[in-house]
């Protein structure tokens, strides 16, 4: 069905479902024992487990039939405890390509142990010198090896010869360990991989916690080469390059990927295609208020994850597209709910199902973390449309309260609401205007968020086109749309540097020869042809072309977004957005 006709009978019928999927869309079947990012680990062609960072009890999630169902278990008493780590946080596990024994890891303090027999047999813990020994259970542990830093997975990598482990320090950044005897004796990388700090200036009146490239996670590409993805302090994860098995690193350089202090995962599916799992998320600008070198003063921008997949070694990726939205992201009581700890959904770990479904374990905070089946082929898929006979479930659309509570968080209030179409009785449509409350706004901090805006997600296109039906109040002011290639906070009206393509909707305005009217439906469109220095969009009106745009930021990736914000300053009667619909090519 062509995109005009689509949303065309979304309109005509706004509680109907409009989807055509190929795939079905990613699903929930658990909640993991620890946050994501470590701990999960196949047994067998069926067997799945995820194993718990608990000192006490020793146990594991366990699911029997590929994923589907799940239910908690003891570990066994030859399972070592985990001595070093937070419990929030579990232990890593690989399986030995050639021996098929497991090897199990733990960030900051632990030991490298090594199984005799399968998860359930022996555990063997590796000494200073090189040997495995069974006596790890003793209080006197200074014999046995340890790897410094916070550590990601164990990667085995060349047919299992080497196995790479990467760590980090916060301030310093990643480096590797690595083994070619199976995880007996170990050496680290000659190169550092770092990244700049975060600098005050442009859009941020201070600066942000330092994370010098942390977090590593790597993948081997099929020529042999490995690439490295790490977390940082600037607004794109930074990427480095080895050619000889990890021992250098090319220095560390800006990325493709957008996002801030969060944890990113790249692999490897067995047909050879690479997966990217991450929080394509633009945080709002930092306050005059904002501390560097200390945990972030407050995160803006962990409640979503994402995901892209490359067929062609990583020259280009498809997908760009929301696997989850946090469930809490718009509750009033967010920065204390279920205790003051990390939250949101940034990091993940996935485990491979079968041809084409991935089980991943994302988030942070027992109230947050989620496990998941993901079916790759959503992510091929081409158009979205949204009619809101979901409610606003497939929109981010809160604002906050500039008031840092628990761990580094704000509270939250709506930024657009979902009311009553004027204009089609029985049909909804999302409000977008000035928000009259004080409580957005911090005079200490600079902080205003009173910006009324909601954001929305569609699979990414270098080309394509987007369709928006909307009608501006009489006393309005108007709104921003804006075409993204990740996803800014609903109130953040600092978007249009960064925005693809932006155009003012508002009484008054003109687009091309068209002035557009106040208590007037419109259908938009906004056709891109290119996302490159150079390209331009054209703008269609009620289906006649009115305007060509250039393109106001150029992006690696394509367009994944739409965006919508007030221009309003003041209270106003606002824009009303009846449907949206996207389709790339």
């Amino acid at each position: 069905m062509p995109l005009r006709s689509l949303l065309l009978a979304a309109l005509i019928a706004p509680c109907a479902v409009v989807a055509q999927q190929a795939a079905q869309a990613p699903v929930i079947v658990a909640t993991p024992p620890s946050d994501a990012g470590r701990g999960l680990v196949r047994v067998s062609a069926t067997e799945i487990r995820h194993y718990s960072g608990d000192k006490k009890p020793l146990h594991y999630l366990v699911s029997r039939d590929n994923g589907l169902t799940w239910k908690d278990e003891p570990a066994p008493a030859s399972y070592p405890p985990n001595f070093g780590g937070v419990p929030k946080e579990s232990p890593a596990f690989a399986q030995n390509p050639l021996t098929k024994e497991f090897m199990r890891i733990q960030p900051a303090g632990d030991h490298v142990f090594i199984s005799q027999g399968g998860l359930d047999g022996k555990w063997l813990a590796v000494t200073k010198d090189g040997k495995l020994t069974e006596d790890w259970a003793t209080g006197d542990r200074k014999n046995l090896i340890t790897l410094g830093g916070i550590l990601r997975s164990p990667l085995f990598i060349d047919n299992g010869k080497r196995v790479l482990v990467p760590g980090h320090s916060m301030r310093r950044g990643s480096e590797v360990n690595y083994s070619d005897d199976g995880g007996l004796t170990w050496r680290k990388s000659k190169t550092v991989v770092s990244a700049p700090p975060h600098r005050p200036g442009g859009e941020h009146a201070g600066a942000r916690w330092y994370n010098a490239g942390v977090e590593a996670s790597i993948v081997e590409l099929k020529d042999g080469k490995l690439w490295m993805l790490t977390r940082t302090s600037q607004d794109r994860y930074y990427e480095s390059f080895s050619t000889d098995r990890g021992e250098t690193w090319s220095k560390g350089e800006p990325s493709r990927f957008f996002g801030t202090l969060t944890m990113p995962t790249v692999g490897k599916l067995k047909d050879g295609r690479l997966i990217a799992l991450w929080t394509n998320t633009h945080a709002l600008p930092e306050l005059k208020t904002a501390v560097k070198d200390q945990w972030e003063d407050v995160f803006t921008n962990r409640d979503s994850h994402h995901a892209a997949i490359s067929s062609d070694n990583g020259k280009t990726w498809t997908g760009f597209r929301e696997i989850i939205l946090d469930e809490h992201r718009n509750r009033s009581d967010y920065a204390n709910f279920g205790g003051s700890e990390d939250r949101g959904k940034h990091q993940s770990e996935f485990i491979q199902l079968d041809d084409n479904r991935l089980l991943l374990s994302v988030g942070q905070h027992k109230n947050h973390r989620r496990l998941m089946i993901l079916d790759t082929r959503w992510l091929y898929e081409k158009s979205r449309v949204c009619t809101f006979a979901d409610g606003l479930d497939s929109w981010t659309h809160h604002t906050y309260i500039p008031v840092i509570k628990g761990h580094s968080s704000y509270n939250r209030k709506p930024a657009a609401e979902l009311v009553d179409n004027p204009g089609k009785p029985g049909a909804k449509a999302m409000r977008i205007g000035f928000l009259d409350d004080p409580s957005l706004v911090n005079e200490k901090s600079g902080a205003d968020y009173r910006r009324g805006g909601a954001t929305w997600n569609f699979p990414n296109g270098e080309r394509g086109r987007a369709d928006i039906a909307f009608r501006l109040g009489r006393d309005s002011a108007g709104m921003r749309l804006s075409l993204a290639d990740r996803l800014f906070n609903a109130c953040d009206a600092d978007i249009a540097p960064y925005a693809l393509y932006t155009l003012k909707l508002a009484p008054g305005e003109k687009i091309g020869s068209e002035t557009l009217r106040a208590d007037t439906p419109y259908h938009l469109g906004v056709k891109w042809n290119g996302v490159n220095k150079g390209s331009s969009a054209e703008i269609f009106l009620n289906d006649r072309r009115v305007a060509t745009l250039p393109i106001n930021a150029p992006s690696p990736n394509g367009a994944s977004y739409l965006h919508f914000v007030t221009l309003a300053e003041k209270p106003d009667s606002g824009a009303l957005v009846e449907a949206v619909a996207a389709r790339v090519e």
